[in-house]
């Protein structure tokens, strides 16, 4: 575990300087600091991270026999105790795989490319949000949060990069920018169809609305805590009727319909680790609150996509691997959180900070050596 909070810090570190240099500087500083993560993910064994023997493994060793791009595409491959087409497996992920294997000739220059793209994209996403968070605070949280899962489900974390740097096409009004995006990161995860839950989530929440007047005892409830009750109430709705919205996709879509099968199959049961981790994030976004809704932010986006997070957490009663679909709103959570340190000032940012880092240690300890999820310790190189 040493090194992945060794690269942690040093590479928060490192980006934290460039943030206060300009030029030539802060570029080489930027550099450095985003190589760190990337060689950590490039010079590890195959076995580091499940999926590297799920399916990476033979891809590669697929790819690397192969006389041609389509000759690989013909291929077999034995992955999860039966032969499967490389055809099963995402063209734009086919395409990477291929060229990385034929560049490199090692699977390592898979990894290496893999998360070049990976760390590249969330960092361009924070970097478009704007300069009113600190780029090195948010990748500290993707770090802890999910820098370990990434070793592990490639595919899917190419696929939520993608669209977590191309959010800013919504925050710049240019929707259809945002759909190319959605349709870019299918190419390397099915999943990623979720983009257009994020677009129309994003709509709702900044949508010009005329205010109702809504009273509980005699208070009346602001439009923003009425799209928050909203996202709530359809979020459990959508909970409740799973099956049903899994047979919808299944009936669309040969494709959809497997991946219904293996992560919307079943009944859906209270993860109640799940919501306890997330509370101190919502207790913090709750205190702050005020504070946050008067920067320029999307605060209000970022706390929905904190509470469908908490909510899709709950699909993990189904299978382990159906959570994941919730990476791509917890994600977000890169921005939220810096947001609430900078909504902050002197000795109180400071608290938060040092919070913060403890949460967030303290969840990297149990996802990934008390719980061993992602198999990503102990951390071996590739000449070990």
């Amino acid at each position: 575990m040493a090194i992945y909070i060794t690269m942690f810090v040093v590479s928060t570190m490192f980006l934290s300087f460039a943030e206060h240099k300009k030029g030539m500087g802060s570029k080489c500083l930027t550099v450095v600091g985003l190589a760190l993560p990337i060689c950590i993910a490039g010079f590890r064994k195959s076995g580091i991270g499940t999926d590297t023997e799920v399916y990476v493994n033979v891809l590669f060793d697929a790819a690397n026999n192969s006389t041609s791009f389509f000759d690989y595409l013909s291929k077999y491959v034995y992955s999860s105790f039966q032969y499967k087409s490389v055809m099963n497996w995402e063209i734009g992920y086919n395409v990477l795989l291929y060229l990385a294997t034929k560049l490199t000739g090692t699977i390592q220059g898979v990894f290496f490319l893999t998360h070049f793209l990976i760390i590249t994209f969330i960092y361009k996403g924070l970097k478009e949000y704007g300069n009113s968070i600190s780029t090195a605070y948010g990748m500290l949280v993707f770090y802890f949060m999910f820098y370990g899962s990434s070793l592990n489900a490639m595919r899917q974390w190419l696929a939520i990069a993608i669209i977590f740097w191309g959010t800013h096409f919504l925050y710049r009004q240019q929707n259809w920018k945002f759909f190319i995006t959605i349709v870019i990161a299918i190419l390397f995860h099915n999943s990623a169809i979720i983009g257009v839950v994020i677009y129309i989530i994003y709509k709702y929440m900044n949508q010009a609305k005329k205010k109702r007047k809504i009273l509980i005892n005699g208070s009346q409830l602001s439009t923003d805590t009425q799209k928050i009750l909203m996202v709530v109430v359809i979020g459990i709705i959508c909970l409740l009727c799973i099956n049903i919205i899994g047979s919808i996709l299944a009936s669309i879509s040969g494709v959809f319909a497997r991946y219904v099968r293996i992560y919307l199959s079943g009944d859906v049961s209270i993860m109640s680790m799940q919501i306890v981790r997330r509370i101190p994030i919502i207790l913090l976004v709750f205190i702050n609150w005020t504070r946050l809704k008067a920067r320029p932010s999307n605060s209000l986006f970022l706390t929905s996509m904190l509470i469908v997070d908490t909510l899709i957490s709950q699909l993990g009663g189904i299978t382990a691997q159906s959570s994941r679909m919730g990476y791509f709103f917890s994600i977000y959570e890169a921005i939220l959180i810096p947001e609430v340190i900078i909504a902050n000032k002197g000795n109180k940012k400071i608290l938060y900070f040092l919070l913060i880092v403890l949460f967030l240690f303290v969840g990297f300890y149990y996802d990934n050596v008390l719980m061993g999820r992602s198999e990503i310790i102990p951390y071996m190189f590739y000449f070990n």
